[in-house]
């Protein structure tokens, strides 16, 4: 068992040595399993915008995925708040315009704003996940206090390059669970 700091670490470095080929094979990958998601009652879905200097999973194709499938659905992005390390939500529309923070995060600048109760389903960054369904982030918190305030019926989707590990050692009380994880070979449920 590890630790999040030593999983964050050994995720980190493993993201970084994909060869650009393999990033595109994992990444077509994951959008052909994210596919196979019934999203069909999906009113209002949160998706993360990639930071491609940490060779995030490329969510952009499912976007696309998104508005031409299911085009009465809601696609919602966050702007990150670093002092109390909260996000707002704003709705994802041709009218959006984002700027990059200093962290490189792609983040809206104003928009039509979204409670976190309205939200039906999150794509959720992660760095590793194990196989309960506990995530690893890069530490900030942000996700699990979004989570704290959806419904309890939200799906919160991981999206990960890699299978889980078998346990976090240092999971938390305030840690979130997943309802799922996605990975380029299959999605694991954790509901």
């Amino acid at each position: 068992m590890k630790s999040k700091k030593d999983l964050r670490q050994e995720f980190k470095t493993k993201r970084c040595q994909l060869s650009e080929e393999e990033e595109h094979m994992l990444n077509q990958k994951l959008q052909m399993q994210f596919r196979g998601i019934d999203l069909s009652l999906i009113r209002y879905l949160h998706v993360f915008l990639p930071i491609t200097k940490y060779h995030e999973p490329n969510t952009y194709p499912m976007i696309e995925y998104l508005k031409e499938a299911f085009p009465q659905m809601m696609l919602v992005v966050s702007r990150s708040n670093f002092e109390d390390c909260s996000m707002q939500h704003y709705i994802l529309d041709q009218h959006t315009v984002f700027e990059i923070n200093r962290w490189g995060i792609p983040e809206p600048v104003a928009g039509l704003e979204v409670a976190p109760s309205e939200i039906d389903f999150i794509l959720v960054p992660l760095l590793a996940f194990d196989s309960n369904g506990h995530r690893v982030g890069y530490g900030k918190g942000f996700y699990d206090r979004f989570f704290a305030l959806c419904r309890p019926d939200v799906q919160r989707v991981g999206l990960s390059f890699f299978d889980p590990v078998e346990n976090i050692a240092d999971e938390n009380e305030h840690d979130v669970r997943l309802t799922k994880a996605i990975t380029p070979e299959r999605i694991y449920h954790f509901d």
